[in-house]
């Protein structure tokens, strides 16, 4: 995970990913081509709109076809980000709103200007200053989208107290009888509504947001991996490598070793 990256991908044909889930913030926007999530429901992204992954969120990418895709992910507090306003679509998202905004038309041709720019400025290693303010106005305009359209319902109530349940403890050793304990229902219940509203079982969700905290640590401390893995819920280092490297692909050492290059 860096402070900031942005780039520009192309997609003829797009397969289905297993889930996942990113460290950072990510931020995409469909030039042309069409593309499927999974998100609650499967549901269409076309040409024109923002795609919003808020950091330790599990998604999945189904399918598309002749995508180009312009893309930003940056960590928050290296951006002095983390309590801003703009972020508030990825907080949206987090309660279960819809993660794709379409931007207005009119809007299109500076939004596609503002990732190449973007680009351009980490192609010529302009400062981190420089390359902060155009993620700023790219915010600006995601924001002028959610405020555009309407918001999907949210989750069911219960999964949403789950969810804060989840974001307040994911650090301690808990699993579905605690949460479920926490929101007064009964661990079948919760795990029947948990992943017909998310898409995703309440073990699958704590796992995500460990492992998006133990990416940031990683990159922003030297805490060894046994500290580490003990620090984010798990009692055993081997399990932690094995289901890091399940969901990252790398052990936790190659992967700090490879971002800090």
């Amino acid at each position: 995970m860096h402070a900031l990256a942005a780039g520009e991908v192309f997609f003829e044909t797009l397969t289905e990913q297993k889930h996942g889930s990113h460290a950072e913030c990510v931020l995409t926007f469909i030039v042309s081509g069409e593309m499927t999530i999974a998100h609650r429901l499967p549901f269409h992204v076309k040409p024109g709109s923002f795609n919003i992954v808020p950091p330790g969120v599990p998604h999945t990418l189904l399918t598309g076809e002749n995508l180009q895709v312009l893309w930003l992910s940056f960590c928050p507090d290296c951006l002095g980000l983390a309590d801003s306003d703009l972020l508030a679509p990825f907080e949206l998202v987090k309660k279960g709103v819809l993660p794709v905004k379409a931007a207005s038309l009119d809007r299109h041709a500076f939004i596609t200007t503002l990732f190449y720019e973007l680009i351009a400025a980490q192609q010529q290693k302009l400062s981190l200053e420089v390359q902060r303010s155009f993620v700023v106005l790219l915010l600006s305009e995601l924001s002028l989208a959610v405020s555009c359209g309407a918001n999907s319902p949210q989750y069911n109530e219960k999964v949403e107290r789950a969810l804060a349940f989840i974001q307040t403890n994911y650090l301690r050793s808990i699993g579905l009888n605690e949460v479920s304990e926490a929101v007064h229902v009964s661990p079948p219940y919760l795990a029947q509504l948990f992943k017909q509203e998310t898409g995703h079982t309440v073990g699958q969700w704590i796992t995500q947001k460990r492992l998006s905290q133990a990416c940031t640590q990683l990159l922003h401390t030297s805490q060894p991996i046994s500290q580490l893995a003990e620090t984010l819920g798990w009692s055993d280092t081997t399990h932690f490598i094995r289901q890091f490297k399940k969901y990252i692909g790398q052990t936790p050492a190659a992967w700090r070793k490879s971002q800090k290059r």
